[in-house]
């Protein structure tokens, strides 16, 4: 009966929600389409005509403009769940949902301080706050990695930046400080799912533990293969919780510092075409761990109506959809052929 009472309004209210998402035969349009105007064009017959189009200058020049005006749609809606959702649990983990994105601008943040380029901050950072007050241009200029912790002071985030920070400053990478925020994370947002029914645990874990392996293979794969760490620096950054991917498979896989091994312990169950993808563009690799996470949300969302998955089927079809037309719009801009642009998109 709880779950009935925590669930029947806004079950009702995202579905209606669901049934505004952006169409297939539109994105297929928009993949015909012979420019990026066109296809902008094209995406106004959807409901993006007021709220993130409407606030696009008409000559666009950079798309940073773009991407940034949708991820705040993507907030304003985010926003109005969050107030709808009535039970305590359920909305503190919408409010870790969308903390998520404040995360991601933090990581930013910090990689652009890392490297000490001058850059223009405002085509980076979202200028609004999400969910605490955390003074990004204060960071990027901060002289050191001290006074970055002071700056997160009432934050949840200052506890795993110093606790990375003695890595960082042995190694110097910001891959240690963006590893710890990503870790701490996913900890509390497994921490609050603990709070949930049993049923909504259940559905909750299995969506959560694939993001938790698809962070920790697209980790483990660019570390090895761009960055070259050695195993040991990257296995004590591996989050835990993962559906199949944890830290003792991959070590009892990992026998030489070879790529080969280290992408054997990932390649399990649904994730087997990875030894195959190894040599393609890491964005594909992506694209196909994301798949997978679409296929168990839809498995999610086809069983009993009444749970937690109503709101991480919305919230992973949102942010796929967004990924979707982002994605698009940079290939247009940049003149791309249109299956080297289908191979980037996953459309429901």
């Amino acid at each position: 009966m709880r779950e009935l009472a925590t669930y029947s309004f806004i079950n009702a209210k995202i579905r209606a929600m669901m049934s505004f998402l952006v169409s297939p035969a539109l994105f297929s349009r928009m993949l015909e389409a012979e420019d990026f105007y066109k296809a902008l064009e094209i995406l106004k017959e959807s409901p993006y005509h007021k709220g993130a189009i409407e606030n696009i200058p008409k000559e666009i020049t950079d798309l940073r403009v773009i991407e940034k005006q949708f991820i705040k749609n993507d907030l304003d809606i985010y926003r109005k769940i969050y107030k709808s959702i009535p039970g305590k649990t359920e909305k503190g983990l919408m409010g870790l949902f969308i903390e998520k994105y404040e995360l991601e601008q933090l990581k930013v943040a910090l990689r652009i301080w890392n490297k000490k380029a001058p850059v223009n901050v405002d085509e980076f950072i979202l200028g609004e706050k999400i969910s605490f007050d955390i003074g990004y241009k204060k960071i990027i200029y901060a002289p050191n990695i001290e006074e970055i912790i002071l700056l997160l002071d009432d934050t949840p985030y200052r506890k795993p930046v110093l606790s990375a920070r003695g890595k960082f400053k042995e190694k110097g990478s910001a891959f240690y400080l963006e590893a710890g925020l990503d870790m701490d994370y996913y900890q509390r947002l497994l921490s609050c799912v603990e709070l949930l029914s049993g049923r909504d645990q259940e559905i909750a874990k299995r969506v959560i533990g694939i993001e938790i392996d698809t962070e920790n293979i697209n980790w483990l794969i660019r570390m090895r293969k761009y960055y070259g760490l050695a195993a040991g620096d990257i296995l004590e950054w591996v989050i835990p919780g993962g559906a199949r991917i944890d830290k003792e498979n991959i070590i009892s896989f990992y026998t030489t510092d070879g790529l080969t091994k280290m992408v054997d312990s990932v390649a399990l169950g649904p994730y087997a075409r990875i030894k195959d993808m190894i040599e393609e563009n890491i964005s594909l690799i992506e694209n196909f761990l994301h798949e997978i996470l679409l296929k168990e949300i839809k498995r999610a969302l086809s069983g009993y109506p009444f749970t937690v998955a109503v709101i991480l089927g919305y919230i992973v079809l949102k942010r796929n959809e967004t990924k979707n037309i982002v994605s698009l719009l940079y290939a247009k801009k940049l003149g791309w052929k249109k299956d080297e642009t289908s191979a980037l998109l996953n459309i429901c």
